[in-house]
């Protein structure tokens, strides 16, 4: 099927119109954000039953008929991994595809590897390969050569038909409702929405910090993502998370004790010196009673430590009887928060639940038992 290229206004305005009563509408983006704290939108592939596009959101500065698309919700809205997808349409449309089916989550749940690749996934359910010539393209170049486009379209091109036999396969083994929840909360908006109080957790090295450390850590991380935002530049290009982290344990007073914090330039401190110092000083005002707290480090005795091993033993017995990757499923790590009592494990909660959890639960109740049968662990 040939694809437009829709590069104004008026001719997106018109596609809309023309795809409107579609069922089905795939889509992927190309985007760039090596030098930016947003991403740039480059390109948007769009694939119905009957219509292909390749949307040029650098010649469009009208998006309401997409958006339109969006939010009809009789339109299945089919991606691959869509997570980075789905955070670029909130940033730039304020608004999110629904309903959506993430055909790498429904491989997850059918027993395919986990977390999938697109080109491994076409190749299995379609027999098709797909070529990997432009995968470092700069897709904000203009004009884009054939070549480019077409292999840009080949990312939407087949998650039609695999949606339609996936979707049949998920039925047919009972597995359609376990992944709704998923689907559901991929459309919505707080997912995708800056929590600045939780930024330090992703920060590289903040399990060495306590206390006031760790309460500097947190405020200078509150700081560098604004000034990035301000700036539209990649985060560690305001502060490096190893400088972050020294300044956060040191607590610097003057320029001279950041000169000592051995990777801040001169030039650094004179432009960003005085910010930072302030950000320390005003973390110094806060009551230690509201200091962010790690995570609790969960110790297991011996007796949880064999109770973690049991429940692991039916993890893997349920997955090989589901023909799904345990790792699709849940962790030895998160089994182990399970067993120290540990609330909001997804492994209770969801898919995941009906498939694995619900069984570890009647385990630790003492509703079930595990056992060996001719060398094969059962549960029962």
């Amino acid at each position: 099927m040939k694809y437009h290229y829709i590069d104004s206004n008026q001719a997106l305005k018109d596609f809309c119109f023309t795809i409107q009563s579609c069922k089905y509408c795939a889509l992927d983006t190309e985007f760039i954000r090596e030098k930016t704290y947003f991403p740039l939108l480059a390109l948007i592939q769009l694939a119905t039953e009957t219509e292909q596009a390749c949307i040029d959101p650098l010649a469009i500065d009208d998006f309401s008929p997409l958006v339109e698309i969006f939010q009809n919700t009789s339109m299945v809205k089919i991606l691959h991994s869509p997570s980075q997808d789905l955070e670029l349409f909130f940033q730039q449309f304020d608004a999110l595809p629904e309903p959506v089916f993430d055909t790498q989550l429904a491989a997850a749940v059918l027993g395919y590897a986990n977390q999938i690749g697109y080109a491994d996934l076409v190749n299995r359910k379609c027999g098709v390969q797909l070529e990997k010539k432009y995968t470092r393209a700069d897709w904000s170049r203009r004009p884009l050569s054939d070549g480019e486009l077409d292999y840009a379209m080949d990312d939407v091109r087949y998650l039609i038909q695999m949606y339609e036999t996936m979707k049949d396969e998920l039925e047919s083994r009972d597995r359609w409702s376990w992944i709704q929840a998923d689907f559901q909360k991929m459309s919505d908006k707080a997912v995708y929405q800056l929590d600045m109080t939780m930024l330090w957790k992703k920060l590289r090295g903040v399990q060495k910090l306590k206390g006031a450390a760790l309460n500097n850590a947190d405020q200078l991380c509150r700081w560098r993502e604004q000034l990035a935002i301000n700036k539209n530049r990649p985060k560690r290009w305001m502060l490096k998370d190893e400088d972050l982290i020294d300044i956060a344990r040191f607590k610097p007073v003057t320029h001279n004790d950041l000169k000592q914090i051995g990777n801040l330039s001169a030039d650094y401190i004179k432009k960003n010196g005085d910010a930072i110092l302030k950000v320390i000083k005003e973390a110094s005002l806060i009551d230690s009673s509201q200091y962010p707290k790690l995570p609790e480090f969960v110790k297991l005795n011996i007796d949880q430590q064999a109770t973690s091993d049991c429940l692991m033993a039916i993890c893997r017995v349920v997955a090989e009887k589901n023909k799904i990757a345990l790792a699709s499923v849940t962790t030895k790590k998160e089994i182990d928060q399970l067993v120290a009592g540990k609330v909001g494990s997804k492994i209770t909660t969801g898919w995941r639940n009906e498939m694995i959890g619900k069984y570890l639960l009647q385990f630790l109740n003492g509703e079930i038992s595990l056992s060996c049968v001719n060398g094969q662990l059962e549960y029962s």
